[in-house]
């Protein structure tokens, strides 16, 4: 038999459930199997999203664990993007699991929404037609999702991941010359997209002059989430300095905005202790992505994904590693 290793996407609320989901997504690790939870990216924007159902395109099953909260809710929709990401599941036709909390008004209120509506509501839909697991610790929680997902995959084995040396060799071979006739178009791509590009930009702004980001960011102030908008300039060298080394190895276009939105404006900016949904402005991104491609510092080129369709992908040039040798390597005080 094939020893098959398969990627589970954890969804739920993160907060009140950090403990849960670490949890499980260790134990499913040691089961040898490839768990998948958005512990860095939490979706919180429509356009994160659309990269999150990219991540679900490539999972064989989904678990779903429910507490008291709701989660945040996207605009566009009017559902919780743990919900989007449930509908999803169940529209790719995945194997899901649910595992609701046996009894949310017993919640400590730290843990619970104020109005129980949309979770009760949430609770309904994801029991309705599926057997569900319900739980009142992380112990119970965590054995019955080892018990579920070992069920699951005697009674419905998905496609997986399986080691190399167990795969059919006229299969194997089959699939390496596709992928080198993929390889081949997507480097004729990238050559042309760079033919495409100006060979050279007047007034190209230095390193060290400022840039303008503008950023917003949202408050619960205990009644509802106001949004606040402001602005930091920050040298172009600054920026190059804090964002390279996560650009060594090839960076996800969307992952990379969300490592700006995350992490970048924390470094330069005092954010009230409980502001969440922090986002720069999508033009600025853009514009940061676009003036180091000028610099000529990085590489933007396409990559074709598993299962169709092509991401853009995010690299240091030979000239950006050197750059950013210059600014970050530690001199002798000799």
């Amino acid at each position: 038999m094939q020893n098959k290793k398969y990627q589970i996407f954890v969804s739920s609320t993160y907060e009140d459930l950090k403990e849960e989901r670490k949890a499980i997504i260790e134990n499913i690790s040691t089961m040898g199997h490839l768990p998948v939870g958005m512990e860095l990216f939490v979706a919180s924007d429509d356009e994160q999203f659309e990269y999150i159902k990219k991540v679900i395109d490539n999972c064989d099953y989904y678990v779903l664990v429910l507490g008291g909260r709701y989660g945040s809710v996207s605009p566009r929709t009017g559902k919780s993007y743990t919900e989007m990401e449930y509908d999803y599941a169940i529209e790719k036709g995945l194997p899901v699991l649910a595992f609701p909390y046996a009894n949310i008004e017993q919640l400590p209120e730290k843990l619970k929404d104020k109005d129980l509506r949309q979770i009760k509501k949430f609770y309904e839909k994801a029991s309705n037609g599926r057997m569900c697991t319900l739980w009142d610790n992380k112990e119970k929680l965590l054995s019955s999702v080892i018990i579920s997902l070992t069920k699951i995959f005697a009674e419905k084995p998905q496609r997986g991941w399986i080691r190399p040396d167990e795969v059919d060799n006229t299969t194997l071979l089959a699939e390496m010359n596709n992928l080198r006739k993929e390889n081949q178009t997507l480097k004729e791509e990238v050559e042309n997209y760079k033919k495409s590009l100006t060979p050279e930009i007047e007034n190209l702004a230095d390193m060290d002059e400022k840039f303008e980001i503008n950023f917003s960011f949202e408050v619960y102030d205990g009644y509802a989430y106001r949004k606040y908008d402001d602005k930091i300039q920050i040298t172009w060298e600054e920026i190059f300095a804090y964002i390279a080394p996560h650009l060594i190895s090839a960076l996800n276009a969307t992952l990379f905005k969300s490592f700006i939105n995350n992490d970048f404006i924390k470094r330069y900016y005092k954010l009230p202790t409980k502001a969440i949904f922090l986002k720069i402005l999508d033009d600025d991104a853009q514009t940061i992505k676009i003036q180091f491609l000028s610099f000529g510092l990085i590489d933007v080129r396409p990559a074709k994904m598993v299962k169709g369709g092509v991401a853009e992908f995010i690299q240091l040039t030979p000239k950006g590693i050197n750059y950013l040798k210059q600014i970050k390597t530690v001199k002798t005080k000799k």
